[in-house]
């Protein structure tokens, strides 16, 4: 009996062992797959996920100077990973060339022989944002031999005529001069508003300066922008902000340093061309700061409100450029820029009156109708005087735009 039990109780033990042999291997092994599974599959992508996720890993990771502040991880494309101009997209729409589809969609448009727009009234599908009204014109002064360009902004009123309307008045609001290098891109801009300081309604009898932009390229590499807005007009002193590049041997951006008078952020960037990723690792400058360029240059950046904020020294121990927190600059601009002196280049509405010229045939190849005559002389009565059928040779008579549909 004794042995029978003994037996037994070798059995149940055995039982138990094997039971929990099973079970703890079983659990181990489902540790192990749920492990596995939320660190990517495998042992090693696990240890390359956990390094890609440690405290900042990128190359500045160890200059006690910057303070780590973000990490991403995206997909990238060689070709549209970094656009130029980042600052100053406005240019864009200055040189695009729009194709005869999108032409023929357009309506109270003129283009040149490039098919670039030199002039718009109103809002047209992928050109102009904001209400469908036809009180605006935009128009564009090219020079394509000095590579500029200038842009002028009307708020105007418009009148019921006829089938249609016709432009009655023309606010000047805003005008930009654009400067450009030989591959068309942008180098410098000028921007002047009726609106004077921070205060949108506050339209001034001048044009003031509102905002500047420089870029400087190595190649075709955008090395260095800055952007300035002016606050005329307050007791403010504008405020600007800076990007400096830099690029590996394959014309990928490898760091970008913006500086504002709120702070001073590195962003940089590292590559995984087999799978079509950048990593980009964000740090805030807390102490001053120093940059080597490949010219020998050097930039110092200072975050504390203490001038300047940015400096450049050259090899040679030039300096050649200073920026300093709460002082407005000069990018070339004047103070205010008189209306006048911007009407005077404006031709796009203007006729000169030929000999044997009258109101009908002038209005025949304004506007293909020459019983808009008396829409011409009712603009232009101060002129052309009582007499409509008498006009001197050599008068400028404005030629107001005319449409054949009114929008709201």
């Amino acid at each position: 009996m004794k042995n029978k039990k003994e037996t037994n109780m070798k059995k149940k033990k055995i039982c138990i062992s094997v039971l929990w042999k099973i079970c703890g291997c079983t659990g181990l092994l489902l540790l192990c797959l749920i492990y596995l599974y939320s660190h990517g599959g495998s042992v090693s992508n696990a240890e390359e996920n956990d390094s890609a996720e440690d405290d900042f890993q990128g190359i500045y990771a160890e200059d006690s100077r910057l303070e780590p502040n973000g990490h991403e991880t995206y997909e990238y494309d060689k070709d549209s990973l970094f656009s130029e101009n980042s600052l100053n997209n406005s240019y864009t729409r200055v040189n695009k060339i729009y194709n005869e589809e999108e032409i023929a969609e357009i309506s109270h448009a003129y283009f040149d022989e490039n098919h670039r727009l030199l002039y718009v009234l109103g809002y047209s599908p992928g050109i102009l944002s904001g209400s469908r009204s036809y009180c605006e014109e935009n128009i564009y002064q090219r020079d394509d031999e000095n590579h500029t360009c200038r842009y002028i902004y009307y708020k105007s009123n418009s009148m019921p005529y006829m089938d249609g309307y016709y432009v009655a008045a023309r606010y000047m609001f805003e005008v930009s001069d654009y400067q450009f290098d030989e591959e068309g891109r942008l180098q410098k801009s000028l921007t002047y508003r009726r609106d004077v300081g921070s205060d949108p309604y506050g339209y001034s009898e001048e044009l003031f300066f509102n905002r500047g932009y420089q870029a400087v390229y190595e190649g075709a590499r955008l090395m260095e922008e800055l952007q300035y807005y002016d606050y005329w007009g307050t007791n403010e002193a504008g405020a600007w902000e800076h990007h400096l590049y830099q690029y590996n041997s394959q014309g990928l951006p490898v760091l970008e340093v913006v500086t504002t008078e709120d702070e001073i952020t590195l962003y940089s960037y590292e590559y995984h061309e087999d799978r079509g990723q950048a990593e980009v690792y964000t740090y805030l400058v807390k102490e001053d700061w120093e940059l080597s360029c490949e010219d020998g240059s050097v930039y110092y950046f200072r975050p504390q409100w203490e001038s300047p904020a940015i400096k450049k020294v050259a090899a040679d121990g030039t300096v050649e450029k200073e920026l300093f927190y709460g002082k407005g600059m000069d990018l070339g601009q004047q103070h205010y820029l008189m209306p006048e002196e911007v009407e005077e280049t404006v031709d796009d509405h203007k006729y000169i009156v030929s000999p044997g010229d009258c109101l009908w045939n002038i209005a025949y190849k304004s506007y293909g109708r020459g019983d808009y005559y008396d829409l011409i002389y009712r603009m232009n009565r101060s002129i052309i005087g009582w007499d409509e059928d008498l006009i001197l040779p050599g008068t400028r008579l404005y030629i107001p735009e005319a449409g054949n549909e009114q929008e709201d």
